[in-house]
């Protein structure tokens, strides 16, 4: 079972790749999903959110002050919160560089992503929406301040339908509550939660629109 998942996905992976026209997209996601989309796409990191996760609203935060965020040095946390580098960022937000084996290696990577970022080829993803058992804040205000973040490319993965958010994507059997990522193979299927969305088409679409943050 697993050797014909493996070639499924595999399968999926060839069939985007020539349906992919846009090769430099700047995907901004809260957790390891970009960084995901990439390999899969076998493209080159334009993005420093690679490898690493943000709590929802450390993600919200840092987009609501996006130029404020990228500009402002992480420093290393010290405190011990993980067993892997955390940066530390505008307005005490914090960046968990999960799969870095040290702080300098990571902030290495972190900021010579930053300078590959395209502002009108950019698309900001909230990869990791927990939906009922949101961290701090309520569900209905991380939806609420994701709708209002001024980019005009931005998709979020949830667990049930948001028909009043044209950008929230009901990822079908998808369930967060549970341990679920988005880039996880569904049970007794050959595909990942996250290949219900035509994110091909979506990377293709980041050119014909302009981000009003940049």
């Amino acid at each position: 079972m697993t050797k014909l998942k493996d070639l499924r996905k595999l399968i999926i992976d060839r069939r985007n790749r020539k349906r992919l026209t846009n090769t430099t997209p700047t995907l901004i996601s809260s957790n390891c999903a970009a960084g995901m989309i990439y390999h899969w796409l076998g493209l080159r990191f334009h993005s420093p959110f690679i490898n690493l996760w943000m709590t929802n609203d450390d993600f919200l935060t840092a987009m609501e002050n996006f130029d404020d965020f990228l500009s402002t040095p992480l420093s290393e946390d010290k405190s011990g919160i993980r067993d892997y580098p955390v940066g530390l960022g505008y307005k005490g937000t914090r960046v968990f560089f999960l799969h870095y084996g040290s702080w300098q290696e990571a902030i290495t990577k972190w900021e010579q992503r930053i300078s590959r970022i395209q502002p009108d080829n950019m698309a900001i993803i909230l990869s990791n929406f927990k939906g009922v058992k949101e961290e701090t804040a309520s569900p209905e205000d991380i939806l609420y301040r994701f709708d209002r973040l001024p980019f005009a490319n931005k998709v979020a993965f949830t667990d049930r339908p948001y028909p009043q958010y044209p950008w929230a994507v009901h990822l079908p059997g998808y369930r967060p509550d549970r341990g679920m990522n988005v880039f996880d193979t569904r049970p007794l299927a050959r595909n990942r939660y996250i290949d219900s969305f035509d994110y091909v088409r979506f990377i293709n679409s980041l050119r014909d629109s302009k981000n009003s943050n940049t």
